[in-house]
């Protein structure tokens, strides 16, 4: 499965946005930061039903968002936030809390082995994502700058 940028604003890659639409994609992607500094984030991981606004058409906005700024410092926290929506999964159920140094959390005996592979199938899935999503943003990065 690869990642399509898509966004509901009325742009497509390789095109400029309108006035508009950056504007409406830079209210979505500060309603998103607002929403992880809010909610302390860090590194869990969580149901995408928690997301202030679809993850699709946050995957559009921080596009967009991405490709109209000039200052490198700040594309490249940009692309850092937009990375992180992969850590919110469909269907996920109830915060993965992941802390450095925490200690290990055990399952009951006879769920150990599903459990464990859950959580590594999510990890996995997490990992792959941010790895698409990286590529995703920086295509169209070098798509603006063209």
């Amino acid at each position: 499965m690869r990642v399509i940028i898509e966004n509901r604003l009325g742009y497509m890659p390789g095109e400029y946005p309108d006035a508009a639409s950056l504007d409406k994609a830079q209210q979505c992607v500060d309603e998103f930061l607002l929403f992880v500094k809010a909610n302390e984030i860090g590194s869990d991981i969580i149901d995408e039903i928690e997301l202030p606004v679809p993850k699709a058409f946050l995957i559009g906005a921080f596009s967009i968002v991405i490709a109209a700024e000039r200052r490198p410092d700040i594309r490249n926290l940009l692309i850092k936030a937009g990375i992180s929506l992969a850590q919110y999964r469909p269907r996920l159920g109830p915060r993965i809390r992941i802390r450095p140094g925490s200690p290990r959390w055990r399952p009951e005996p006879s769920m150990a082995k599903e459990a464990a592979l859950r959580l590594e199938r999510t990890l996995n899935s997490v990992a792959w994502e941010r790895v698409q999503l990286a590529e995703a943003y920086l295509g169209v990065i070098r798509r603006s700058l063209n």
